[in-house]
């Protein structure tokens, strides 16, 4: 039986014991998490893999374009196989749901979309409405909760009885248990909390989250397994040998510090604590994991941890699944993944971390959370100390804990605005942070700090009573504390009005987080750094050699039509600051550029985007159709000595990309740049007045940055001889060479010819010879 049969085999089991809405409500949850739907199946079969239970899901979710889980609908169509058509009273319900999770009353939230405030809702603030209290509403979903109902305008009666208020508000959901069925609370709460959380010791999570043979993942694995059983055997603390408790791992920092346990400086020290405070609403990890929980100490990695805080508010499952470690273990040894330059890796840890005052002296937490503080030090374990974190660029961090790709737009682009509000219209997935100018001395008055990053936890878009809108951007400080933006909309403005407290500033804590409209951030804000996640996006890396000024080329077959983005990279700068200070000076990256082209079923190569670059990484991104596709990278090394590196590239789409290295590809960059020609030829104008049908354009190659002139014959039945003389410091490609060229064009044909300046500034003259043009015959 396959895995996949095995799984189903254990979804019809668990169907027949209960209702899908049963299964469901016994989670404690509204939809199927990954943990929920795991533990579901292993309830049927302890003995299945998770990693095979855990593609299925996503696989579902895939297939059903859902973002939050399993949900109920979904859950059942699974299960019957057979599309059942959704009631209205399912749309209803689901409305209900969405009034009992939010803190204010029906009434109040009526008012707030009651825009001008007389008591009646148009249609289109009554969708407003609904998606607030229901996200996942579509406009089937409206129209069938619409349905029967003639009303152009609502009051807030005509709501109440849409929903069926006073009677579904009070409904509530009865589990009927098999008086023969025997308990499975001991069975379901063995490893899960009531959040749907991991709460088994290490040695069970090492059996429910581990890897098989030909997982990329599987060696590391294995070895952190087996040190972790060789402490417990041998009973021994963790010490790491490669990142000691001393000065080398401190490195160039102000001041000596001591080191201390983690477990010593805390009494109630946990990997993750549940912050139910802040979190009334939430399930699961997003009770674990908050940007409240970061806070930022003596050491400058601010962009490190405003990446962290701008992740965690909108992913935190991608901070907890990181941890190969998420429970405290009684050896001191932690592992922590991250993809360094394109590459994931399990760091090994142990929890010595320098200290303050007795308390660490770095990142730290007010709830002795060790997440953020072990996240810290994986980072400086990986460029050799702490002192070596000192300032950086979120981007890197955001790449490295995501795996997806990043960039960076500035703020004095003329259409900064405009595509800030497309990532604020599609927010969903992309990861923001914000830098501050460093010269500004007016920021203190301001409670801005210079040259600092700051997360993008939230974008919002709010309407006054005067209908006008206002676009908010809700920051935060990583240092947590009470410096604060003091402007328009910050904490205490007098622009809230009690209902925009209420649905949206809802508290004013001196944690650091404030908002601030979009043409205050424009003004005070320098960068924009932008990582795109998808939970549902495949992942998959292979490392090219590349060779100085030669390209490489990467065959891919992509089997699933999507976006797909393709990331390349280079070594960071900061694994050179532990060399010698000349190394460390003349280390600078290279200038790297990749093409993506289509491979045509006549054969014909089709470029589709390109992309030059000369930074840590960069990426280039297609909206790509089932095929066959080459990329070409090509790396100008700059290192004295350097000729050749690896260069690990990464394909982050919408499915498995097989990528597969070959060898040149005959007159690629010829095929390439007539491809672009023959797309530009309407621009082309005649050779010669007295035949326009021979037609001349001379462009510059966007792809590849070479000149080029495109001839065409449009005619149906001329033949055109001519002979192109060539002058100044100039170089034809191949297959051309010399400084004249033949040609002859019967009726449609053409000719390309590519060449380069040989000297900055150069210029190129050519004249026609021995012309000839003549009749097919």
């Amino acid at each position: 039986m396959s895995a996949v049969e095995e799984i189903e085999r254990c979804l019809a089991q668990a169907i027949q014991q209960r209702t899908a809405t049963e299964i469901i409500a016994t989670m404690g949850t509204k939809v199927l998490t990954l943990q929920n739907f795991q533990q579901l199946i292993k309830k049927n079969n302890k003995n299945i893999i998770n990693k095979e239970v855990e593609e299925y899901y996503y696989k579902i979710l895939t297939d059903f374009d859902s973002r939050v889980g399993i949900t109920q609908e979904i859950f059942e169509k699974m299960v019957e196989n057979l599309p059942k058509p959704k009631r209205r009273q399912d749309v209803v319900m689901s409305l209900i749901e969405g009034i009992q999770s939010k803190k204010a009353s029906l009434e109040r939230i009526y008012k707030f979309f009651d825009y001008d405030g007389d008591g009646k809702m148009q249609l289109n603030e009554i969708k407003e409405l609904l998606e607030y209290l229901y996200p996942e509403i579509n406009e089937e979903d409206i129209k069938i909760l619409m349905k029967n109902n003639n009303e152009v305008q609502f009051s807030f009666e005509n709501i109440k009885t849409l929903l069926s208020f006073e009677q579904n508000m009070n409904a509530e959901i009865v589990i009927v248990k098999d008086e023969n069925d025997i308990s499975d609370s001991e069975d379901d709460d063995e490893y899960y909390d009531e959040y749907g959380m991991f709460k088994g010791n290490q040695e069970e999570y090492f059996d429910e989250y581990c890897f098989t043979e030909d997982s990329p993942f599987y060696q590391d694995f294995m070895n952190f397994k087996n040190l972790y059983f060789k402490l417990k055997e041998s009973k021994t603390l963790f010490i790491d040998p490669d990142f000691k408790p001393d000065e080398t791992s401190l490195g160039n920092v102000d001041e000596k510090f001591e080191w201390k346990k983690l477990t010593e400086i805390w009494k109630n020290a946990q990997i993750f604590q549940k912050d139910l405070y802040h979190s009334n609403n939430e399930l699961g990890v997003h009770t674990l994991v908050s940007p409240r929980d970061i806070k930022q100490g003596l050491l400058g990695d601010c962009y490190f941890l405003s990446s962290l805080g701008s992740i965690a508010s909108k992913y935190p499952d991608k901070i907890f699944d990181l941890f190969q470690t998420p429970i405290i273990n009684s050896y001191g040894v932690y592992g922590v993944w991250l993809c360094i330059q394109g590459i994931w890796k399990l760091i090994t840890l142990d929890d010595y971390v320098p200290i303050y005052n007795d308390q660490p002296a770095f990142s730290g937490s007010d709830s002795q959370e060790m997440w953020v503080i072990l996240l810290e030090k994986a980072w400086a374990k990986i460029f050799g100390s702490y002192g070596n974190i000192i300032s950086g660029d979120p981007r890197e961090v955001i790449a490295s804990i995501t795996g997806g790709p990043t960039w960076c737009i500035s703020s004095d682009e003329s259409t900064f605005i405009e595509r800030l509000k497309q990532i604020m219209n599609s927010y969903q997935n992309y990861i923001v942070c914000a830098g501050t100018y460093s010269d500004k001395p007016e920021y203190e008055k301001l409670g801005l700090v210079r040259n600092h990053a700051y997360s993008v936890l939230n974008f919002r878009t709010i309407k006054l009573p005067s209908k006008e809108e206002v676009q908010l951007i809700q920051l935060k400080n990583p240092y947590g504390n009470d410096q604060e933006w003091n402007g328009d909309w910050s904490d205490k403005s007098p622009l809230w009005t009690q209902e925009l407290k209420d649905n949206v500033l809802q508290n004013q804590e001196e944690d650091g987080i404030f908002f601030m409209c979009i043409e205050d951030f424009r003004k005070h804000f320098e960068n924009v750094f932008i990582g795109f996640c998808n939970p549902y996006f495949k992942f998959f890396q292979i490392t090219i050699q590349c060779q100085k000024k030669k390209s490489a080329y990467i065959l891919l077959n992509i089997k699933k039509d999507g976006d797909y983005y393709f990331s390349a990279y280079q070594k960071s700068q900061r694994m050179f600051k532990q060399q010698s200070k000349d190394l460390q000076q003349q280390y600078d990256y290279s200038e790297m550029r990749l093409i993506l082209s289509r491979m045509n079923k006549n054969n014909s190569i089709q470029p589709l985007t390109y992309k030059t670059e000369t930074d840590m990484s960069f990426n280039i991104y297609g909206r790509l159709q089932k095929g066959q596709y080459i990329l070409q990278l090509k790396v100008n090394w700059i290192m004295e000595g350097w000729d050749q590196s690896d260069v690990p590239l990464v394909s982050y789409g919408e499915d498995t990309t097989e990528m597969k290295f070959c060898q040149k590809i005959s007159n690629f960059q010829q095929a390439s740049i007539l491809f672009e020609a023959k797309e530009k030829r309407a621009e082309a104008k005649p050779l010669n007045p007295s035949h326009p049908e021979l037609v001349v354009l001379k462009k510059k190659s966007q792809a590849y940055g070479y000149p080029y002139l495109y001839y065409q014959n449009l005619s149906k039945e001329k033949t055109f001889n001519f002979e192109i003389l060539f002058e100044g410091d100039i170089k034809l490609k191949k297959p051309h060479s010399g400084n004249q060229v033949e040609i002859e064009l019967k009726p449609g044909q053409d000719k390309l010819i590519v060449y380069k300046f040989m000297v900055k500034g150069a210029k190129m003259k050519y004249q026609i010879h021995k012309f000839k043009c003549g009749s097919v015959q």
